[in-house]
């Protein structure tokens, strides 16, 4: 991790204008690394902008006080140009998506990631598999370039490991996460607050929609399987915007004896996110690999360019061959 800090550290210092992005529809890890890592860019003078394909879930919105993350849509991003590039958390550009666009030939790209699908496509790759979050990364570059951490970038680092760990719950905890957790407390950052603020938080219209899905859910593989529904129809019935519903995959695993979980999103009539938990030996990661997404062991995620139906008989499908 030295050598490669002191190679992100050294191209930070030939840049001016920097660009840092992220997946497609970002979640708190990677929201809450985007913006600690802004905050170490504007202490050193840099002209930073993040931009991401995809809105952030309000229970995210407080850790961006000045609203610094912009949606590819904004028309000032579209005349915009940056030298550098930091990709967080995607195993390759095209998990970017249209923010693409924006990179020009011969931007120096830093890939940093702690997922181990990733295709090393940087200019400089630091991936660290072990770590249980991007939020660990970040933190150890941050450390490492001698950046004074306050309150603000330690509750963001916070954040981004205790949402990618859920709540501490899978098995990428590891007692060095909890160190960095506990460093980050001693920094201001504070467990109740951004508890409340993430899990606790909710809208009502997003609540009596998360009622609504748990009354449908559905079990198969004599209850070793659970999977929820949530299709435009649902989203409009119940005036929910879609990046709100983050979080409510989680709750497929609330039924005793549930060892995999899914919650299948209909963005429109041909695209199908699908979210996918487990509390077993079970990798969803593996099976999301299969349709081009990725994740964690215990936590990951696609997207198929499938209706609704035809989504869940192939995901569905393949858990029951592996189960």
């Amino acid at each position: 991790m030295k050598e490669k800090s002191d190679q992100i550290i050294e191209l930070v210092k030939k840049s001016k204008r920097i660009l840092i992005t992220s997946h497609i529809d970002p979640d708190g890890d990677s929201i809450g690394s985007q913006l600690a890592l802004k905050g170490w860019l504007d202490n050193l003078a840099k002209e930073v902008r993040i931009i991401n394909w995809g809105k952030i879930p309000s229970r995210y919105l407080f850790l961006d006080d000045k609203r610094s993350i912009e949606d590819l849509d904004s028309p000032a991003v579209k005349t915009w140009d940056a030298d550098m590039v930091f990709v967080l958390e995607c195993p390759n550009l095209e998990r970017i998506g249209k923010v693409r666009e924006l990179i020009r030939e011969g931007d120096k790209i830093v890939n940093l990631d702690h997922h181990p699908d990733n295709s090393a496509f940087g200019d400089l790759n630091c991936i660290d598999t072990e770590a249980s979050a991007l939020g660990e990364i970040i933190y150890e570059l941050l450390i490492y370039a001698g950046y004074k951490l306050n309150k603000k970038v330690a509750t963001q680092l916070y954040s981004a490991i205790l949402t990618d760990t859920g709540r501490f719950r899978f098995s990428n905890t590891t007692p060095k996460s909890l160190k960095i957790c506990a460093d980050l407390i001693s920094r201001g950052a504070n467990p109740k607050e951004i508890n409340n603020q993430i899990y606790y938080n909710n809208s009502e219209p997003a609540l009596r929609l998360l009622g609504f899905v748990l009354q449908n859910l559905e079990v198969l593989e004599d209850g070793k399987v659970s999977f929820m529904v949530i299709n435009q129809k649902n989203l409009k019935d119940f005036k929910v915007p879609v990046e709100d519903i983050e979080g409510f995959v989680d709750y497929s695993l609330f039924l005793k004896g549930v060892e995999v979980g899914a919650l299948f999103k209909q963005k429109d009539k041909t695209l199908i996110k699908v979210s996918l938990r487990s509390q077993s030996s079970f990798d969803v990661a593996s099976l999301a690999r299969i349709f081009g997404g990725g994740g964690h062991r215990n936590a990951a995620g696609c997207s198929l360019n499938h209706d609704l139906n035809s989504a869940k008989k192939l995901i569905l499908k393949n858990i029951k061959e592996q189960i």
